[in-house]
């Protein structure tokens, strides 16, 4: 299951009508392609992180005494930041990534005490946090990276046009999520206004260039792949739902929640590791494209194009608040959750340093 390497428009309350026994039946029949693009035996330990030996940055502890941390993410995703922790690491700590091809499990493996951090986005999260999953939000780690990409011969040019086609739908999650929202607002609803196909993220391109299907929703750079070889387009609105472009947040497992320097050195160096790959909100090109392309393999004008759709980012300020809470509203109205989450009781804050 893991491998191990170094504007918000609100929906009322049934605006949603995906069931929580259809969201989870799909994700049973896309089980077996549940693997997120180019998931597989890579090592992802050698990104270059292009910088000097780390240094304990001003505030942080003088040293970890030879402490090792381990942190979840998936491989060669938009979402790697933790990959640049060991760069800004405080003297004594070492930064282990693992990678999962599920946030259900970075969860239960947080919960059993097995991984220390994991990134994950608020579909899971919130889900499991209702079952009793002890883990806290302690900063964000990605914006964007979301795509809903239409055959670019087919006519479709919004969303209200996918009334009568075929649509890839991954397992369970945030991309579920805001599609079952966009359509809701044309009027439309799957499998009553359009034929939903249950496919995991690494054969959605694969699917639509053979024309196995209409279009997809799913995540970056394996959206954008679609997009440069002509075969699709994307659809505009995918960050206009309640949850915005809230992709994922860094969570905490249960024991070390009460270790408060470490807590303050992780936020850290997610804000250093967001500054290096998105300073100032804006991609640095050079440093995406030694991840993306001389580390990840992905084709240069994939790594180029893909930049407009994704950034690296740490503070998890009140935008991100009211962006889970509305990932909360939608998932409450379409009975995914049976009841309003305690919100408050998911962060845990009080560590993050000055920006």
């Amino acid at each position: 299951m893991l491998e191990r390497l170094p504007a918000l428009n609100r929906a009322s309350d049934d605006s949603v009508r995906l069931s929580r026994r259809r969201l989870l039946g799909w994700g049973g029949a896309a089980a077996a392609g549940l693997m997120l693009a180019g998931c597989g035996g890579d090592d992802e330990g050698d990104v270059d992180a292009g910088g000097s030996p780390a240094t304990s940055p001003p505030g942080a502890p003088q040293s970890f005494d030879g402490r090792t941390i381990t942190v979840a993410l998936y491989a060669k995703n938009h979402a790697s930041s933790p990959l640049f922790w060991q760069q800004f690491a405080p003297e004594g700590l070492t930064v282990e990534p693992q990678i999962f091809t599920s946030g259900s499990d970075m969860n239960r493996a947080m919960d059993a005490g097995d991984l220390d951090f994991g990134l994950m986005g608020p579909y899971n999260s919130l889900i499991e946090a209702e079952q009793g999953f002890r883990s806290k939000i302690i900063c964000m780690c990605s914006r964007e990276g979301i795509g809903l990409v239409a055959r670019a011969d087919r006519g479709i040019d919004s969303v209200a046009d996918l009334a009568g086609t075929t649509i890839a739908v991954p397992p369970p999650g945030v991309q579920v999520l805001v599609l079952t929202a966009l359509l809701d607002e044309a009027g439309l609803e799957l499998e009553r206004d359009l034929r939903a196909v249950p496919l995991g993220y690494a054969d959605h391109a694969a699917a639509l260039e053979r024309g196995d299907v209409d279009a997809y929703i799913g995540t970056e750079p394996p959206v954008t792949t679609s997009v440069v070889s002509g075969t699709g387009k994307r659809l505009e609105a995918v960050y206009s739902t309640p949850v915005g472009d809230f992709n994922t947040a860094m969570w905490a497992a249960p024991h070390v929640q009460d270790d408060h320097e470490l807590l303050a050195a992780v936020v850290r160096m997610q804000r250093d590791a967001a500054e290096h790959l998105t300073p100032g909100g804006e991609n640095d090109p050079q440093v995406w494209r030694n991840l993306l392309v001389e580390q990840f393999g992905y084709p240069e004008p994939v790594s180029e194009a893909v930049l407009s759709n994704i950034g690296a980012v740490w503070d998890f300020d009140e935008t991100r608040r009211a962006q889970l809470e509305g990932a909360g509203e939608l998932m409450l109205a379409s009975g995914v959750l049976s009841r309003e989450p305690d919100y408050e009781s998911l962060y845990l804050l009080d560590h993050l340093p000055e920006p």
